[in-house]
């Protein structure tokens, strides 16, 4: 019931038309969380403590919410030059004019006060999703380079706040970069880019890396005519629902199937089943190995390895996690 509470707490505050203050909140559900320790086994206590529990969930969810919106990019830095030092966080996602990827920001070369007179400072948020343009766009030439998982870089770039429309029922795009703390938008200017390490040993970095080889080995593989087929494997395999052209994905959108091309449970189940089957039936036939731990027991742990490693090589999504 207690976890219930919580549960509602977070609920509650997504309600609210405007976000309040979470330490009035926290200080409220702690000093009823006193006497309902004191008296847990009578109903009222048991009842303040519920009460207790939803003030704390209101007041956790308030306080990530606070820690979340105040990674903003400054507002009198939107469309100016910023000289930062990143790594390339994700799967660069190619389209018609480019390329575009999530950056992770570890350092702001420009100073402020040296090109624009109001001397705000340039405080870029710690993840931003920039887009990489190759050709003719707004007067200007745009050159593009080939990037990877896991490389630092040195580039320029204009940024945005996120935004999108506001339509009723329509997807919210600034509450989906909210979900995945990207906290700035903007792409990378043609002023010269340097690569300044080829990887950067890191373990979200390397699974990126690793799905990049996975989808670089399918694009080498299978013929060009069999691309719309192949986008199909790569979102099996990696998670890259992108992978699927536009015409294909409008097909699943409009028959209902596009949550089969989400790895999922039911993905994951399989691929878990399939690794323990095939170890319990060797290891069963093995005497040495059967000897030293039961067949159940390997085939149950290679079923749960098999499906960490998939997860993992999926992008670790959350229905994913989940599962």
């Amino acid at each position: 019931l207690n976890m219930v509470a919580v549960a509602a707490g977070v609920i509650v505050l997504q309600m609210q038309p405007e976000l309040p203050p979470a330490w009035p909140w926290a200080l409220a559900g702690g000093l009823l969380a006193l006497p309902a320790m004191r008296w847990k086994h009578a109903w009222p206590g048991r009842l303040v403590g519920v009460l207790a529990c939803l003030i704390l969930g209101f007041a956790w969810a308030g306080w990530r919410a606070e820690v979340r919106l105040a990674d903003a990019l400054n507002p009198e830095w939107e469309g100016r030059d910023i000289e930062v030092v990143g790594v390339i966080a994700t799967l660069p996602q190619d389209f018609s004019q480019g390329s575009r990827f999530e950056f992770a920001v570890e350092r702001v070369s420009t100073a402020p006060g040296t090109k624009y007179p109001w001397g705000a400072a340039a405080f870029v948020p710690g993840r931003i999703m920039l887009s990489w343009y190759q050709g003719q766009r707004d007067g200007e030439e745009f050159v593009r380079q080939p990037v990877r998982p896991g490389e630092r870089w040195q580039m320029t770039v204009r940024l945005k706040r996120p935004h999108g429309n506001a339509n009723p029922n329509g997807f919210d795009y600034a509450a989906c970069l909210l979900e995945r703390n990207i906290r700035a938008t903007g792409y990378v200017r043609q002023n010269p880019s340097q690569r300044l390490a080829d990887m950067v040993w890191r373990p979200e970095y390397g699974v990126e890396r690793l799905r990049l080889g996975v989808r670089d080995s399918f694009a080498a593989m299978l013929p060009a005519e069999t691309y719309p087929w192949a986008g199909i494997l790569v979102a099996l395999v990696i998670g890259d629902q992108r992978a699927i052209q536009g015409d294909l994905w409008t097909t699943f959108n409009r028959t209902g199937t596009t949550h089969l091309m989400s790895i999922s449970g039911l993905h994951v189940t399989m691929v878990a089943a399939l690794f323990g089957l095939l170890v319990g039936f060797v290891w069963r036939r093995v005497p040495a190995l059967a000897l030293r731990m039961p067949a159940q027991r390997a085939a149950l742990l290679a079923g749960c390895l098999a499906a960490f490693f998939y997860v993992l090589l999926a992008g670790f999504a959350v229905p994913a996690q989940r599962t």
